[in-house]
């Protein structure tokens, strides 16, 4: 194989566009021998000064991961163990308390949930030092359509703070395949400051757009109901597992539910009865691990007609809390379950309380702690579910926006009814 030379040929007329503009030669130089991409500094060159700021940023950190003991990649399935062992070591800091996430059996089962995930990770030497998971999503905000990511799951070992790897795993290069997007939404936990002062320092256009909140994180306020598990002697009346035949029905109803709800993006048919085959458009292959599908989803049926539906995600089984306050020594582990893909017809909301009751005594059956139910929404549900004694958990939702050029925009359309998918949360 051919050397390569020491430095990368640049062509004339992109030395003359840089040069033009009073740009440093050796940036691009640097960014040539990095194999980057004509037409990527070419939109840095149409964007100007921002388009100078970007390569500033981008050039250094694509070194360091290209030519340094530090590599930058997607995360594969190989990577199950390694992954559920940064979470292990990657805790939050929360007020006095210690948050761990444990991802395991599965440490990837709740990104299979969702859509056009990418999971970037940094590795060295065998070892994951940081992750950012990111999920391209179509949606409607203020009836616009829109396609954004949800940014979740930023995790650094905690033995790598303070490298500024928390900024450099969000800097490796998206798939391919994956959308073009125009904004971002997020759920940060009740005083999770920390969080808030690194994307200060990183990006302070993540917490601009925030509404200001007394006594907490900035954002637009987002409330679950946590329902504690309890024993049923027996289950709710017209219950049953969901058919295919049923699929068409289900759509139906949790699209009226949602209904002009910001960050819900309607439901369509073949796209359910895929979420729920596991993604495979056949025979499902016998090594595939069961996160969420046919078995979990339930429907109510009176008079021969489905009013209410829902799937019962039993998140607990990969997905857990682990709690420890550094100052009084307390610990607690908690093992949820989460309510998804729930819709009723009008005037049937005893119909659907009835069945997040049934759910709570699965979960109890399941042997987890509670059940999460995004019913923010749904003030009816929920008050038909009081005497269940909920514990409400509420979260900061950032939301905002970008031009073509990467430049910010004003969170426009505003969020005013947010619609929660726990498998996001």
């Amino acid at each position: 194989m051919q050397e390569p030379s020491a430095s990368a040929p640049v062509p004339e007329d992109l030395i003359d566009a840089w040069s033009a503009r009073g740009w440093p030669a050796d940036l691009l130089q640097s960014a040539f021998d990095l194999h980057i991409s004509r037409r990527q500094i070419e939109w840095w060159l149409r964007q100007d000064d921002r388009g100078l700021e970007r390569a500033r940023n981008v050039v250094p950190q694509l070194q360091e991961l290209t030519l340094g003991s530090i590599r930058g990649r997607e995360a594969t399935y190989l990577d199950n163990d390694r992954f559920s062992d940064l979470w292990a070591n990657a805790p939050e800091d929360i007020g006095d308390w210690e948050i761990i996430v444990e991802r395991a059996p599965n440490a990837f089962a709740q990104f299979q949930l969702q859509e056009n995930v990418s999971i970037p990770v940094l590795e060295e030497r065998g070892v994951l030092l940081a992750c950012v998971v990111w999920a391209g999503r179509n949606l409607l905000v203020g009836g616009r359509r829109l396609t954004v990511h949800c940014a979740q799951a930023l995790r650094v070992r905690r033995e790598g703070r303070g490298f500024g790897y928390g900024n450099l795993v969000r800097a490796v290069p998206r798939p391919i395949w994956f959308p073009y997007i125009s904004g971002q939404f997020h759920y940060m936990r009740s005083q999770n400051y920390a969080a808030v002062d690194f994307f200060q320092h990183t990006s302070p256009g993540v917490v601009a757009s925030s509404p200001e909140r007394e006594d907490d994180v900035p954002g637009i306020p987002v409330t679950v109901y946590q329902y504690p598990a309890r024993e049923r002697s027996a289950d709710a009346l017209g219950v049953r597992t969901a058919t295919r035949a049923d699929i068409r029905r289900c759509v139906s109803l949790i699209n009226r539910t949602h209904r002009g709800q910001d960050l819900f993006c309607p439901y369509v048919a073949a796209n359910f009865e895929l979420k729920l085959d596991h993604g495979a458009w056949g025979s499902r292959p016998v090594h595939s691990e069961h996160v969420y599908g046919w078995e979990d989803y339930y429907v109510v049926e009176e008079k021969g007609q489905v009013v209410a539906c829902g799937g019962l995600w039993d998140r607990g089984r990969d997905v857990r809390e682990h709690w420890r306050n550094r100052v009084t020594g307390e610990e607690r582990r908690v093992a949820p379950t989460a309510l998804l893909d729930f819709g009723f017809q009008p005037g049937f909301e005893h119909t659907m309380a009835n069945l997040i009751a049934h759910f709570i005594g699965k979960t109890h059956r399941l042997g987890r702690d509670y059940l999460v139910a995004p019913l923010q929404q749904q003030p009816a549900v929920a008050s038909l579910l009081s005497d269940f004694e909920p514990v409400t958990e509420t979260r900061a939702l950032g939301w905002f926006r970008w031009d073509e050029t990467g430049r910010d925009l004003p969170p426009d359309p505003p969020i005013k009814r947010p619609y929660t998918d726990l498998a996001y949360w």
